[in-house]
């Protein structure tokens, strides 16, 4: 072969490979996904409907944000048939394809019909029980609880106060994407609050660094302990109202991994002392290693008559930007 036929072979191949890829592009060119977070569309074909099956999936998919006001789901569920399943509906974030089949089966597919979308394909058979299935269905409802809290934290990385993460950094020894709306409330060589004032909800985190002492702390300690400080440090409204940790209201304790530290995380409510005023909050309690002190973060929402879900992962958002600087 020339070297005049080696070029010319060389040109083929590339043309061919620019060429491959501007097909590629040009097919994978995806409308962005729509639809508000913790939303669920759920797709069903009415010639296939099994009412028992459709009625157990959606208490299985009715799954509670924990100790709140009042009772409430984590998502918002959207039946419609497969024959309107077109145009707006294929861009929702967040779709559950449902059909029959010989047995039971859960497949997941990202970025289907629109750019950061989650879809999910439950196939389903008479033959299967509900306890059969029930712990997949569960995973479906934690995966897009994981997969929001990433969408929301993405929507941080241009809009975050960065002369906050600075603050934090040096007082703290972690880094924090906090959004551009949250403003400084308090501030101590200890303690840092920041606040967020919407027309329908108030949103909140307190940072505060816990002295050297031997560890782990009891869910109970890190409770009083957490009451003392909101009680000293976030006040209401009015003279003589202050923010303290309901007593009587149900917890739920968990153990969480932000970023490879673990945490203790505590869900439960709390009150305005004084006032009428009360609402949701989660604490956060990080265990440390190097001598360094161990931490508490504090995030409330305040949001009478409203759906808290939503509010509630923006705050869990915030948390999920968390990095160690050690």
């Amino acid at each position: 072969m020339t070297i005049k036929q080696k070029y010319i072979f060389l040109i083929i191949i590339l043309t061919g490979f620019i060429i491959g890829l501007n097909n590629k592009d040009l097919t994978h060119e995806l409308p962005d996904s729509v639809g508000e977070p913790l939303e669920l569309i759920i797709i069903k074909d009415v010639k296939q409907a099994n009412k028992v099956f459709y009625k157990k999936l959606k208490e299985n998919l009715i799954v509670d944000i924990g100790p709140a006001p009042q009772p409430e789901s984590t998502l918002k569920l959207i039946e419609i048939d497969k024959q309107a399943f077109k145009g707006i509906f294929k861009r929702h974030k967040n779709l559950l394809i449902v059909s029959l089949a010989d047995e039971f089966s859960v497949r997941k597919k990202n970025d289907l019909f629109a750019k950061n979308q989650t879809v999910f394909f439950v196939d389903f058979s008479p033959l299967n029980t509900p306890k059969e299935w029930k712990q997949e269905i569960l995973r479906i409802v934690e995966d897009i609880r994981g997969t929001e809290m990433k969408r929301l934290a993405r929507g941080f990385e241009k809009t975050y106060n960065k002369e906050a993460q600075k603050e934090i950094q040096k007082k703290h020894g972690f880094s924090m994407r906090l959004p551009k709306e949250f403003f400084l409330a308090y501030s101590d060589s200890a303690t840092t609050w920041k606040r967020r004032e919407l027309p329908k909800s108030s949103q909140g985190i307190l940072i505060a660094n816990l002295p050297l002492s031997t560890q782990p702390y009891s869910a109970k300690y890190i409770l009083s302990k957490a009451d003392s400080i909101i009680q000293s440090h976030i006040f209401g409204p009015t003279e003589n109202t202050y923010m303290a940790i309901e007593k009587q209201a149900p917890i739920l304790i968990d153990t969480v991994l932000i970023h490879n530290q673990q945490a203790l995380k505590i869900q439960s409510l709390w009150r305005m002392e004084n006032d009428f005023m009360g609402g949701v909050f989660n604490l956060y309690y990080f265990t440390t290693s190097n001598k360094k002190n161990p931490k508490i973060i504090y995030t409330y929402l305040y949001a009478p008559g409203e759906k808290k879900s939503v509010f509630l992962i923006q705050l869990e958002a915030i948390i999920n930007t968390l990095s160690f600087n050690y």
